[in-house]
């Protein structure tokens, strides 16, 4: 603490530091705090650009130009705007711990939302430290910068920078019109704010004591799904260098088609879907306009939206300005020599979905799905499975992340770029652990990512040693690019011959990928499209 308060009596004499850490950056001091007794100073709710209100609804976002000369950064902004679900599987998930439902707290939300949050050891502006970036999950239409697990203080204490930030969501992110200018944008507004938040951190970053040229993006489901996106994107280029993937949730884009069968564009979805909510808001039956949507009060926005859209998965479109082509078209078209990548899945990314009632015929329904003439392959993979249920995640967690993700690691390998492959199967002990819901779940590698354990789960020695590794690789590769180091397993390169990923279960250790006939089925099906 001695060495950011001295910095900060060096640069703020003019308003005195007292126990405050302070730091001038975008043109006003923002005067942040410390994390409870320790020596990370915290600077929360730091806007990184113009709120997206008004004329700016649905507009790329815009620098943030400051009014006043001090702000105090000493609390997370509101949220973006969002429906309440994940607030609601979090109170689930502390019911099942046996807690009280109040023992996670209200969300306030608002269109004012595009803020950061920066965790640091120092504010030496020399000491260079690596920078790593959170983009959080949630489908791009939930979830928030600040959630309870994503506090970067626990990472920051291991001599990194970490910082979250958010973005629009849902109907103000991933909507487009055709009254639309392509000056200020037609799609992928939530994209444009992770943009803008990763170019904010680049340019003031060192302030925190962060190195601008060695930042790590990472993030989980829809965020990783995002970040890999904007890998491949020309405004994202140079603003960060690495990046770890946590259950990537999309490798590409939906096709939809029109009334005769073609395969429509995902920016002509974004429009339909924009239309379709300027006719529903009208009182006439004729669609409003762009001006008078962007006059709409944001929760009748976020209402009716949900209300026509209720299960849309909002992914990035291909707008020819921010996303030229598809991400999966672009892993296999391009060169992914520069890449240096984590990536991985968790055993049971989507066994808390599955039909409580499910049977083996739904299992051999589903392998027909998924994989086509070849079904009656994967449903003998699944031979020896007792479970329906547990099939059934087999089945989507494979064709859906796991599979992906480890064609996506073959890839950058060949192409003589660096990749590891994970393999998260921890659960935790205890009886709240015979709950369907607590397995290794989508998301439940997070806490252990942070080492944020909340006080209401049941975390043992095994999950804090656990907690330790897994932050001392992540801590590695941000450092260096590669997740190894003195004190932590030997985690192999992935490789399309050996097929080697470290798993994350009760011990840290290397094995082969846990879905050989799978994923094999599953590339196979990717040479021939």
């Amino acid at each position: 603490m001695k060495k950011i308060l001295v910095m900060c009596l060096l640069t703020l004499s003019i308003i005195g530091c007292q126990q405050d850490p302070s730091v001038f950056a975008n043109n006003q001091t923002l005067v942040g705090k410390f994390h409870e007794d320790t020596d990370i100073a915290v600077f929360l709710g730091v806007p990184f650009a113009e709120p997206p209100l008004k004329d700016l609804r649905w507009h790329k976002p815009l620098p943030f130009k400051p009014k006043n000369s001090i702000r105090k950064t000493q609390q997370f902004a509101s949220a973006c705007m969002q429906k309440m679900g994940i607030l609601e599987w979090y109170r689930d998930l502390a019911e099942i711990f046996e807690n009280e439902r109040s023992v996670v707290s209200d969300l306030a939300i608002d269109e004012d939302c595009l803020y950061l949050n920066i965790w640091t050891p120092t504010l030496d502006t020399s000491a260079n430290l690596p920078v790593m970036v959170y983009i959080h999950g949630g489908s791009n239409d939930s979830g928030w910068s600040f959630e309870p697990n994503y506090h970067g203080y626990g990472l920051a204490e291991k001599n990194v920078v970490v910082v979250s930030i958010a973005y629009r969501l849902g109907g103000f992110g991933f909507l487009s019109h055709p009254d639309l200018e392509d000056s200020n944008g037609i799609a992928n507004f939530g994209l444009w704010d992770q943009v803008a938040g990763l170019r904010w951190i680049k340019e003031h970053i060192a302030q925190f004591g962060g190195n601008p040229n060695l930042i790590t993006a990472f993030g989980e489901s829809a965020g990783a799904q995002d970040i890999l996106a904007l890998m491949f994107s020309t405004p994202a280029k140079n603003l960060f260098q690495q990046a770890i993937l946590q259950s990537n949730a999309g490798f590409g884009l939906p096709e939809e088609t029109d009334g005769n069968g073609h395969v429509k564009s995902s920016i002509l979805n974004e429009q339909d879907r924009g239309l379709a909510l300027a006719k529903s808001l009208s009182k006439n039956n004729i669609p409003l306009t762009l001006k008078e949507l962007r006059q709409i009060p944001a929760f009748d926005i976020l209402t009716e939206y949900h209300e026509i859209f209720p299960n849309h998965y909002h992914s990035p479109a291909v707008d020819d300005q921010l996303i030229k082509t598809a991400t999966w078209n672009d892993i296999h078209q391009t060169d992914l020599s520069h890449m240096k990548v984590i990536i991985g899945t968790n055993a049971d990314e989507y066994y808390a979905n599955t039909p409580e009632e499910s049977d083996r015929e739904m299992v051999k329904n589903i392998t027909s799905m998924l994989f086509k003439e070849e079904g009656e392959i994967a449903f003998n993979a699944l031979k020896n499975e007792s479970d329906p249920r547990n099939s059934i995640d087999r089945l989507y967690t494979a064709d859906g992340m796991l599979c992906p993700s480890q064609v996506l690691a073959g890839r950058i390998t060949s192409d003589h770029g660096n990749s590891w492959v994970y393999y998260f199967n921890r659960i935790r002990e205890g009886e709240a652990a015979k709950h369907p819901m607590i397995r290794a779940y989508h998301g439940a590698e997070l806490p252990y990512v942070f080492n944020t354990h909340d006080n209401w789960m049941t975390t043992n020695d095994v999950d804090l040693k656990i907690t330790d590794i897994i932050t001392d690789y992540w801590i590695n590769f941000a450092k260096t690019g590669n997740p190894n180091g003195e004190n932590t397993p030997t985690w192999p390169m992935f490789n399309n011959d050996s097929n080697l990923v470290q798993s994350f279960g009760n011990t840290v250790q290397t094995i082969p990928s846990t879905e050989p006939i799978l994923c094999k089925l599953y590339a196979n099906r990717d040479n021939k499209s």
